[in-house]
C-alpha cells in the first residue's frame, strides 16, 4: 500500500471518528437533558397531585382520590399509571384497569425519603417510577409511572440527522485527505530518490525542495547530511593512514610483550611436564596433583585469553567496561616485564568505580602503553602506583612512576607522532594513546619532574 493511500485512509478515519464521537457526545448530552426534564416534570405532577388528594386520603374518600388520579392520567399522555398507598401500606387508589401487579409496593419503596425515582424495566419498556410522600412523617405515598415516549422520538430524530452528517463528512474527508496526502508525498518521493543517490555513495548532492515548513527544514537537513557525509568520507580516507599506524604500533607492543608471554607460559608448562613425567613412572594421581594441574591449566588459559583479547579485536566496538577488570588484564600482559625489572605495583582504587563506555581493546592498549613506558623508565626497579578516582562526571586513572622523568625540553613533543627518545621506538605510542582517549571523549595529560618520576592521568567520561 502506497504512502498516499495510507495517509488518505488515516485522515478519513480520523475525521469520521471525530465527527462520530462528537455527535455521540452531543446525543448523550441531549438525552440526559431530556431525561432530567422528564424527571422534573414527573416530580412536579406527583407533588401537585399528592397535595390535591391529601384531604381525600385523610377523610378516606378513596373514590374521589381515584377520580382525581384518573383525570390526571387522561390528561398526561406519557403517564402509564398512578396509585396511592395509605398509612396501613394498603393500595387504596389506582389507575390499573385490569389486574394489579402483585409486587407493586416493592417497585420503588420510599422508606424515609420524601421523594424517590426508580428506573423500571417493564414489558412496555423502561418506565420511571416517581414516588412522593403525601404527608411528611407519615407513610402515605403517591406513585406514578412515566414513559419516555418523547425521548424515543428525539433519539429517532437525532439518528436521522447524524447519519447524513457522517456520510457528508466521510466524503469531505476523503477529498481533503487526498489533496493533503498529495502535498506530502510529492516531496517525500524526492527524498526517496535522494536517498538512492546517497546509497550509491554520491555524497555532496542536494535535494530540491523549496517548502518553507517542516518539509523544507527536512530538505535542508538532508542537504546538510549529504555535505557531512562527503566530509566524513574524505576524513575516513585520511584516517586510513592513521588506522595503519595504529596497527603498526599495536604490532610493536605485541612484540614487546610476546617474549614475556613465552616466559609466563614456560613456568606452568614446566610444572605440567614434570607432573606428567611422574605419572609415567607412577600412574596414581593424588588429589593434590590434580589441583596443581587444574591451577596451572587455568593460569595458561588466563594468560592466553588476555593476550588474544588484546590482539584479536580490530574494529571499534563500544561496550560497558569495568575499569578494575581492565587494569587487571593489562597487568597480566605486563607481568613478565614487571617481575624482570623488579617493579612493585600498588593499586589505590576507589570502591564502586562507575562503569564507562568505550572500546575495551583500545583502552587496554592505552593503559598497557603507559605501564610499559613506566617500566622502561625504571630499568633498575622501582614503584608504579595506579590510582582510580571519580567525581561522578569523569573517571581519572592515574599511573605514576619513580623513573627518570621527562626533560623539560621535550615535554611539548611527547604526544607528537614519530617523536621518540627510545632507540627502537616507533614514536607512535603516546600519540596513539592521545588519539584513542580523545576518541572516547576524554583527555590525557602528565606531570613530570626530571629525575623523580612521571604521573600520567587518563580522564574518561562516566557512562550516565
Amino acid at each position: 500500500m502506497k504512502l498516499r493511500t495510507k495517509i488518505t485512509l488515516l485522515t478519513t478515519t480520523i475525521a469520521v471518528s471525530v465527527v462520530f464521537f462528537t455527535l455521540l457526545s452531543i446525543r448523550g448530552v441531549i438525552i440526559n437533558a431530556f431525561r432530567e426534564e422528564l424527571e422534573k416534570r414527573a416530580v412536579s405532577v406527583a407533588v401537585n397531585l399528592s397535595d390535591r388528594v391529601a384531604n381525600y386520603i385523610l377523610l378516606k374518600d378513596y373514590f374521589q382520590a381515584t377520580k382525581d388520579i384518573q383525570e390526571v392520567l387522561n390528561k398526561e399522555n406519557d403517564i402509564e399509571y398512578i396509585f396511592i398507598v395509605n398509612e396501613e401500606n394498603r393500595l387504596v387508589a389506582n389507575t390499573f384497569n385490569n389486574e394489579i401487579p402483585p409486587d407493586i409496593l416493592s417497585w420503588n419503596p420510599l422508606n424515609n425519603k420524601t421523594t424517590n425515582i426508580q428506573l423500571l424495566d417493564t414489558e412496555k419498556g423502561y418506565l420511571r417510577d416517581v414516588g412522593v410522600k403525601i404527608f411528611n412523617g407519615m407513610k402515605s405515598e403517591l406513585h406514578l409511572g412515566i414513559r419516555e415516549d418523547n425521548l424515543k422520538h428525539t433519539i429517532t430524530q437525532l439518528r436521522k440527522i447524524t447519519i447524513p452528517i457522517i456520510i457528508f463528512v466521510t466524503l469531505l474527508g476523503v477529498i481533503a485527505s487526498f489533496v493533503f496526502s498529495r502535498l506530502i508525498t510529492e516531496p517525500l518521493n524526492k527524498f526517496v530518490e535522494f536517498t538512492k543517490v546517497l546509497g550509491r555513495g554520491e555524497f555532496g548532492k542536494r535535494v530540491d525542495v523549496s517548502y518553507g515548513d517542516e518539509i523544507g527544514y527536512l530538505a535542508r537537513n538532508f542537504n546538510r547530511l549529504s555535505m557531512e557525509l562527503k566530509r566524513v568520507k574524505e576524513k575516513m580516507e585520511e584516517a586510513y593512514t592513521y588506522t595503519h599506524l595504529l596497527e603498526a604500533e599495536k604490532i610493536s607492543t605485541i612484540g614487546q610483550i610476546s617474549s614475556g608471554l613465552a616466559h609466563e607460559l614456560k613456568n606452568p608448562m614446566t610444572t605440567l611436564k614434570m607432573l606428567f613425567q611422574a605419572f609415567k613412572d607412577q600412574p596414581d594421581m593424588t588429589k593434590e596433583d590434580a589441583e596443581i594441574i587444574n591451577r596451572e591449566i587455568e593460569k595458561i588459559e588466563t594468560i592466553i585469553t588476555s593476550f588474544l583479547g588484546f590482539v584479536k579485536q580490530k574494529d571499534f566496538e563500544v561496550s560497558d567496561i569495568n575499569i578494575n577488570i581492565l587494569i587487571e588484564r593489562v597487568l597480566s600482559l605486563a607481568a613478565f616485564d614487571i617481575r624482570r625489572y623488579d617493579i612493585a605495583v600498588y593499586k589505590d582504587m576507589m570502591e564502586n568505580l562507575p562503569v564507562i563506555k568505550g572500546d575495551r581493546a583500545l583502552l587496554e592498549h592505552v593503559f598497557l602503553n603507559l605501564i610499559l613506558n613506566a617500566i622502561q623508565a625504571m630499568p633498575n626497579g622501582g614503584d608504579i602506583r595506579i590510582t582510580g578516582k571519580t567525581d561522578d562526571k569523569f573517571l581519572d586513572m592515574v599511573i605514576s612512576d619513580k623513573g627518570t622523568g621527562i626533560s623539560s625540553d621535550i615535554r611539548s613533543k611527547v604526544f607528537d607522532p614519530f617523536f621518540t627518545t627510545k632507540e627502537n621506538g616507533t614514536g607512535l605510542g603516546l600519540s596513539i594513546v592521545y588519539n584513542i582517549v580523545k576518541s572516547h571523549g576524554g583527555k590525557v595529560f602528565f606531570h613530570s619532574n626530571e629525575g623523580t618520576g612521571t604521573v600520567f592521568t587518563v580522564r574518561l567520561p562516566v557512562n550516565t
